[in-house]
């Protein structure tokens, strides 16, 4: 799904939001200044959400895309109906019961991690910065980063 976006967001969403770097260190990765590395960040987010939202059939049936391949796994779980490829309502339903107490625990999980890695970070900055450079100048990481849609 990341596909959906252009290389530069796709490049600050890794790291933002998937490698959680902050905004001074994938700014300086990313030769931006942090308050264009976050606007990027927030762009690439909505565009992701609308990708979701106006293309994948798993979202809304009204959507084309199926994904067949790509939910497999889902199917084999029983997560997705592999006749209709939906959600099944009754995994949304659970869902929808779970979502509210675990996006909470989530939220203070997320900020005692912020917490241990600040007060103890893994990395001086120029060594992370670093490093996160090193890591996309793998010919895997490259290639997958690299491609437009």
């Amino acid at each position: 799904m990341l596909m959906c976006l252009d290389r530069r967001q796709r490049m600050v969403f890794v790291l933002g939001e998937i490698l959680g770097v902050t905004d001074r260190v994938g700014a300086e990765v990313m030769e931006l200044s942090p308050a264009n590395f976050r606007q990027v960040l927030a762009r690439a987010r909505r565009d992701l959400y609308s990708f979701m939202n106006d293309k994948c059939g798993l979202v809304n049936q009204a959507n084309p895309c199926r994904c067949v391949r790509k939910t497999r796994g889902f199917i084999d779980k029983g997560y997705v109906d592999p006749k209709h490829l939906q959600f099944v309502p009754d995994r949304l339903i659970q869902i929808r019961t779970v979502t509210p107490s675990r996006v909470h625990e989530l939220d203070i999980l997320e900020q005692e991690h912020a917490a241990v890695f600040l007060d103890h970070p893994m990395l001086p900055a120029p060594e992370e910065v670093l490093s996160i450079r090193r890591l996309f100048d793998l010919p895997d990481v490259r290639a997958a980063l690299a491609a437009d849609s």
